[in-house]
């Protein structure tokens, strides 16, 4: 199954959106809905409250019941905010008749019962197992006379054996102990709650849901920013000063998360659904877009290499540059940048930008890489290094551990990923960035070894440039110098001709990585001038 990719659509395009909260009391709703939300480039609002916001009378049936929660919200709370409540129910077809059971009343049911015990109950009538879960959504407008309604389902049969599987650290709505635990789906062989997290927007009643109210808040947000010539004022209105308070600045934190394939970028980007006042960028999720305007979307890694060889390798980072100096967010989250450049657009222009790498072993990430279905084409490990090495021709990953500030190893359980994501989260938004030592002996020998060729400006054999190394910093050993330069063949065109020496040459794209080196080793001089 192909990968459900986020889609911004032009949440980030727009001058004005709405601002949406969630009325619940339920924390695994409310994350499940933040990162939908957060995925579709709209950031999600929640009431905080100990209690359920709302009575639920379910002899009302769902629209009653969400339609009083609704009123019942705007009366007690006195709110002046666009918002929506959600409920979930049941149906198992062997305990019903003309009415759903457990219904309305799923949440007071499932926790008295046992698996065991609808299991026995469900083979004495016949073993008839199907069963249906309903998500229902009331979106309330303040302009709107009546709610929109949004309703998303997962039809399919309960297991013929109890969950054996743990809750989901990241995704913890994917759970043996609700009814996502008995449930599979139709079209599935898997319970829901123990799918990947891809996996189960295909199938996920609530997902579902929720993403046709995404579809709608689009929609209201491309109204909200028509110019005023598409529209007719009936009535002016003034704001005097004590309507108008400023925004006290806060710090803005960027942080440019990078690595290779099923490192764990994404579930990195999920993570921060746990934060407030937070957005993400994807950036190929980015390139898309600037794809689909351009009218020639990259289908793969070689379409995407050709397109920013083309359009310029910084062009998805002037993208997201603009999204960022737009949006108000305290933290923007930048994941899946591929080229140098980028990374040097975004640093100039976030000088406390910090970049994150992703480190994880291959033999891992193959296996993350199967067990969540991505990309059939590569289905063997071979292929899938293939694939890593088509990754590295975009420059980053060659390069990675000279220009990562802080380093995220993704071997371990989700758990301890997570755990080491707040560490560096903390790390980020609480101490200020330490510039690197400038002493040219503490450049890396790649470093030394560029600048050195730089310095030439022609080609250069392995000794010419080894011996000029002394004069950048400390000395790089002609062997060395060879090993640094071949590894980096997007950066440094390595000439041979028989019966002459090696030579390396600078190539066009050597300029930006050089200057991408320089400033985080606190020596670039267009940041410095800047400042």
């Amino acid at each position: 199954m192909k990968r459900q990719r986020p889609n911004y659509g032009n949440a980030f395009e727009y001058d004005r959106v709405l601002n949406v909260f969630f009325y619940t009391s339920n924390t695994e709703k409310l994350l499940q809905a933040r990162l939908l939300f957060m995925r579709h480039g709209y950031e999600l609002k929640h009431f905080r409250g100990k209690n359920e916001p709302y009575d639920e009378n379910y002899q009302l049936g769902t629209t009653g019941l969400l339609t009083r929660a609704v009123n019942q919200v705007k009366a007690e709370f006195g709110v002046r905010s666009i918002f929506f409540v959600e409920d979930t129910s049941v149906r198992i077809d062997a305990f019903s008749g003309s009415e759903d059971f457990p219904g309305l009343g799923v949440k007071e049911w499932f926790p008295q019962t046992t698996f065991d015990a609808v299991d026995r109950e469900l083979r004495r009538k016949g073993n008839n197992r199907r069963a249906k879960v309903n998500s229902d959504i009331a979106f309330y407008i303040p302009t709107l006379p009546a709610p929109l309604f949004f309703h998303g389902e997962t039809s399919g049969e309960i297991a013929d054996s109890p969950p054996g599987f743990d809750v989901s650290v990241q995704y913890p709505w994917l759970t043996p102990h609700t009814f996502n635990g008995w449930i599979i789906p139709h079209g599935s062989e898997k319970r829901l709650g123990e799918m990947e997290f891809e996996e189960s927007l295909h199938y996920d009643f609530r997902a579902k849901a929720l993403t046709d109210l995404l579809r709608t808040l689009e929609q209201l947000n491309a109204a909200v920013n028509l110019r005023p010539n598409f529209y007719t004022t009936r009535k002016s209105v003034s704001f005097g000063p004590e309507q108008l308070s400023l925004i006290e600045e806060t710090p803005r934190h960027v942080i440019l998360v990078v690595g290779a394939k099923c490192s764990g970028k994404t579930t990195f980007s999920d993570y921060m659904a746990n934060y407030d006042s937070v957005r993400v960028y994807e950036a190929s999720t980015v390139l898309r877009g600037i794809g689909q305007e351009s009218g020639a979307i990259p289908s793969d890694s070689n379409e995407a290499l050709a397109f920013l060889s083309e359009m310029g390798w910084d062009i998805v980072a002037r993208k997201i540059a603009e999204y960022i100096e737009k949006d108000d967010s305290r933290l923007s989250v930048v994941t899946g940048l591929r080229t140098p450049e980028e990374l040097l657009l975004l640093k100039r222009r976030f000088p406390a930008a910090r970049i994150v790498l992703i480190d994880a072993d291959s033999r891992i990430r193959f296996e993350r890489h199967i067990r969540r279905a991505r990309d059939g084409d590569f289905s063997t490990s071979k292929a899938f290094l293939n694939e890593d090495e088509n990754q590295k021709k975009f420059g980053i990953m060659r390069i990675a551990n000279d220009i990562a500030e802080i380093v995220i190893t993704n071997d371990s359980g989700r758990e301890q990923y997570c755990s080491k994501i707040r560490d560096a989260i903390d790390q980020i938004t609480t101490t200020p960035r330490a510039r690197r030592p400038n002493s040219a002996n503490n450049l890396s020998e790649l470093h030394r070894t560029l600048r050195a060729l730089k310095k030439i400006g022609l080609s250069a054999t392995c000794e010419e440039i080894s011996k000029l190394t002394g004069k950048v910093g400390a000395p790089v050993r002609k062997y060395n110098t060879n090993r640094a330069l071949k590894a980096v063949p997007e950066f440094a065109q390595r000439i041979e001709h028989k019966g002459e020496k090696l030579r390396y040459q600078l190539t066009s794209r050597s300029v930006s990585f050089l200057a991408l080196l320089d400033l985080l080793a606190g020596t670039d001089t267009e940041t410095d001038e800047a400042s």
